[in-house]
Formats: structure tokens, C-alpha cells, sequence
């Protein structure tokens, strides 16, 4: 029987009763989370998913409102609409209609850090959730704040940073899609590195392979083709597309900026912690309130940041 995709953090979430598997990067990032939280739900653990959303909530029909906590929606399946961006409803209603799983799928506005981390103490609070699962499609989240590039850090590190004081006994980042970012400049040799740093602080938790052929891996593809092919008027996912085309066995050069290797399809699990208190910047990013202020600090602080070279290695 082939392994099961959690098998690297089953210890860390062994205790858990309610985990909350989140999208960090926004978009459809969120999909990454689908065959993690499938094999909880078959050891009886309940999940919960959300995601930084790039949709414009507030006028979406059939979002709904948290009315205390402004920036957090409960987005069911009847608010997908197919000419209208929003993986989140399509992906609830995947989950209800092909599934059989009514939840909706929470989502977060892309704001600054502060309103972020109020969203979620109250859906954390309000779900009673146990472990929080921050789920990156691409690696760029790793990433330490001084390599030559660092892709398309400001929604990852707004989800970082927003939930790293929040009390919970467990806290993980996951990243897929390895080699899926070469057009966003990133420089994997030095992603290596970096996870080879985190190694020696005990902060990496182990890689497992997603295939696409069976069980909760084979529902991740129906998902990702069920929203696909119900928002093809709108943008679609192009990390999520290496990542299947690498779990159904697809390798080599996918046009000038897109390396297909089982790589892309693996995950990589880290500690949040680990990630978040060894990163060279993200304490900074305290008390922004918007998504515009954390690209300008950002950007500001990488000034003072000795920036790495980057090398040649083709990934």
C-alpha cells in the first residue's frame, strides 16, 4: 500500500482533535491543503480549511461575513460562480457535491498582519482548533529573507507572521510545487540551503510524495480539475498545474520557466516556528494593517539585507 502523503507529520498532529489547514500564499493554494486533510478526516480527525483569498469577498454572493471579525468569510459551495474568480467556492463546492463534506471553505482578506491574525484567534477560537497547518504552493514560504529572489513573499509572509504568537500546540508549513517558481527568479540551490538550515535547528519535519493514482491524492486531482474546468474564464493555478502534471508522472522542461521533476509533487513539512524565528525580517512586518504595507517594509528592509548571489544550478 503506498504511503500516505501525512505519514512525515502524523507525530506532530497525533494529539490533534480539530486542525485548521490553511492556504498561506493565497489563490489556490488552499488545493495543496486537500489530500492533508482527507487522510486526517479517515483517522477521525475533523479538519477545517481557509486561505488568504484573492477574491473581493465583500461582494461575493453567498460569502458570508464574519460580523464581528470584518476580513473573515465562511464562503460555501453555492457562492462559486463560473465567471467570477474564486477557488474557495469552487473547492466547497467540490467537497459538498462530490464528497459529501458541507463545510465552507474560510476566507481571510489579503490585509496587513494585524487584521489577519485577529481573523484568525477567531476562527481558531471559534472552531476549537487544535493545530494549524499553513499550506505554501511553491516554497517560496521557507525562505529566509536574503536569497537572490524571493518569488512572491508578501501574502506568505503576512500568513506567517500573523499567526506565529497564536497559542496552539502545533504549528506547520507545508510546501509543494518545487521547481513551479523558476519564472518568480527563485534560486533553489539556495531553497536547499535553507532547508538544510532549518535540518540543524530540528526544524524539518520530513517530504512525502502526492500521487495522483489513488486515495486522497486522486481526490486532490478531481479537485483541481473540477475548478479549472469551471473558471476557465478567469485565472487559473499555474503551480497547481506543475504539480499535477509532475504527480501523474510528467518530467523535464515544461516551457522556458516550468522544470518537472517528482520533486514538484513532493511535500516538504517544516516547523512554523522554526521557519518564522530564524527568518531575517519578519518580525518587522509587526503591526501592518494592509497588504500594501507589508510590500513596502519589505521592500525597504531587504535594503539592509546582504543579498546572496545567485548561482547557475538549473533549479
Amino acid at each position: 500500500m503506498p504511503a500516505r502523503v501525512t505519514a512525515p507529520i502524523a507525530d506532530s498532529l497525533s494529539a490533534a482533535k480539530r486542525v485548521l489547514l490553511a492556504g498561506c500564499g493565497g489563490g489556490y493554494d488552499v488545493f495543496g491543503a486537500i489530500p492533508l486533510a482527507l487522510e486526517l478526516e479517515e483517522r477521525g480527525v475533523e479538519t477545517h480549511l481557509a486561505n488568504l483569498s484573492f477574491t473581493y469577498l465583500n461582494g461575493l454572493q453567498g460569502a458570508l461575513q464574519e460580523s464581528t471579525v470584518p476580513d473573515l468569510y465562511a464562503v460555501p459551495g453555492s457562492a462559486a460562480v463560473w465567471d467570477q474568480y474564486c477557488p474557495e467556492a469552487w473547492l466547497a463546492r467540490f467537497l459538498s457535491g462530490k464528497l459529501g463534506i458541507d463545510r465552507p471553505v474560510w476566507g481571510f482578506d489579503k490585509t496587513g498582519v494585524m487584521p489577519l491574525r485577529r481573523a484568525y484567534q477567531h476562527l481558531i477560537s471559534k472552531l476549537g482548533i487544535d493545530a494549524l497547518v499553513l499550506v505554501d504552493g511553491g516554497i517560496d514560504a521557507v525562505l529566509k529573507g536574503n536569497e537572490s529572489a524571493l518569488g512572491t513573499p508578501e501574502e506568505d509572509l503576512t500568513s506567517l507572521a500573523a499567526v506565529r504568537p497564536i497559542e496552539l500546540p502545533t504549528k506547520i508549513l507545508a510546501c509543494i510545487g518545487l521547481g513551479a517558481e523558476l519564472r518568480d527568479g527563485i534560486c533553489h540551490e539556495q531553497a536547499f540551503t535553507r532547508m538544510g538550515e532549518l535540518t540543524a535547528l530540528g526544524g524539518f519535519l520530513g517530504v512525502s510524495a502526492l500521487l495522483a493514482s489513488h486515495g486522497a491524492g486522486k481526490r486532490y486531482a478531481e479537485a483541481v480539475e473540477y475548478a479549472f474546468a469551471n473558471q476557465q474564464q478567469t485565472r487559473r493555478s499555474h503551480v497547481h498545474e506543475v504539480v499535477l502534471a509532475s504527480a501523474r508522472g510528467e518530467t523535464g522542461l515544461r516551457g522556458e520557466w516550468t522544470w518537472l521533476s517528482p520533486l514538484s509533487s513532493t511535500y516538504f513539512f517544516f516547523d512554523l516556528h522554526a521557519v518564522a524565528d530564524s527568518h531575517l525580517f519578519l518580525a518587522h512586518l509587526e503591526g501592518t494593517q494592509n497588504i500594501w504595507d507589508v510590500t513596502a517594509r519589505i521592500e525597504a528592509l531587504r535594503k539592509d539585507v546582504t543579498v546572496r548571489d545567485r548561482t547557475q544550478i538549473i533549479l
